[in-house]
């Protein structure tokens, strides 16, 4: 349906959402839809050269057979600009990543997450048609065959979380509850099942279980599988989720105030209290920021969302 089928009737989340790095964090890459978070025209430091052609950003690379010069299309634009954006050449078998991502505020290029193996030679990562869904699946609402999905399911929307909403709508437009709302409504989800539903794009527990140990280390990078460590989710009898500390409608808070007051909703007088500091830097002290992957120079760096105990700069578990 998409997310104006919702504003007549969600307004208020509407138009948070609307504003959102989740609802920008997916564009066509055109002159048109990039703006100024495009990455200049010219030589990429390391290999490759963009350009613009007919307002279509491509990436020229020598060709296998000939070694001339040939221009790829560029199709879209992985994230919403805030740290890095990737660009994807999308072709009958699935898509081309391109090695370098674009960071607009810091204005340069920095190596993707995961390519650093390859010669600068190497244009980018080449993925199948099902890695491809996947991979803008966690960029759309719903990704078609032809792997470009329509103009209002880009981004993170309404029905990312809350599922398909034609059922919905017409129910809620005949006055008909007979048969419950008819999608996913999280009101009276348990804190498992809410940070499942994150966990689809920010990689739940089961998932990075079946990864490898680097990936098991990234507790900053994977926030719903650090929460599931800590005990302060394990003992809140399926209580404690991302939405406790974090709106869905709205990007993630850097007000450090408003986290610690939902520390201290549990850790304050007569619950068990912090005996270091039993008012403030709750997130510092036991949530410290790290790099969002262990052993790389990568500059994005995440609140540590397993929740601990560190004495000596060390976790004590």
């Amino acid at each position: 349906m998409g997310n104006a089928a919702c504003k007549s009737c969600h307004a208020a989340e509407f138009s948070s959402h609307e504003h959102t790095r989740h609802k920008k964090t997916l564009y066509e890459a055109s002159q048109t839809e990039l703006g100024a978070l495009a990455a200049p025209v010219g030589p990429i430091p390391g290999g490759g050269k963009l350009a613009w052609e007919q307002k279509q950003l491509t990436i020229v690379v020598p060709a296998k057979d000939t070694g001339e010069p040939i221009s790829v299309p560029l199709n879209l634009a992985l994230g919403s600009g805030k740290t890095g954006m990737t660009y994807l050449a999308l072709h009958e078998e699935g898509s081309l990543e391109i090695r370098q991502s674009y960071f607009p505020h810091e204005k340069k290029f920095i190596v993707t997450p995961g390519q650093q193996q390859f010669e600068s030679s190497v244009v980018g990562q080449t993925h199948t048609r099902a890695e491809t869904k996947r991979c803008i699946g966690c960029h759309a609402v719903t990704v078609p065959e032809a792997l470009i999905p329509e103009r209002k399911f880009f981004g993170v929307g309404c029905e990312s979380c809350h599922g398909a909403g034609g059922a919905h709508v017409s129910a809620m437009q005949k006055r008909d509850m007979s048969g419950g709302l008819k999608l996913i409504a999280f009101s009276s989800a348990g804190g498992k099942v809410i940070n499942e539903a994150c966990g689809r794009c920010h990689r739940s527990p089961g998932e990075v279980a079946r990864m490898d140990d680097k990936a098991k280390q990234s507790t900053s990078r994977f926030q719903p599988y650090g929460l599931s460590l800590s005990k302060c989710f394990t003992q809140s009898q399926d209580k404690l989720s991302c939405v406790t500390c974090h709106n869905p409608h709205e990007d993630a808070s850097t007000d450090q105030r408003r986290y610690e007051k939902t520390c201290l909703s549990c850790h304050s007088a007569p619950k068990k209290v912090c005996p270091v500091n039993p008012t403030q830097k709750c997130v510092s002290c036991h949530m410290p920021t790290k790099g969002v992957f262990p052993g790389t120079n990568f500059p994005i760096k995440m609140a540590d969302h397993f929740i601990r105990i560190y004495r000596d700069g060390k976790p004590t578990r």
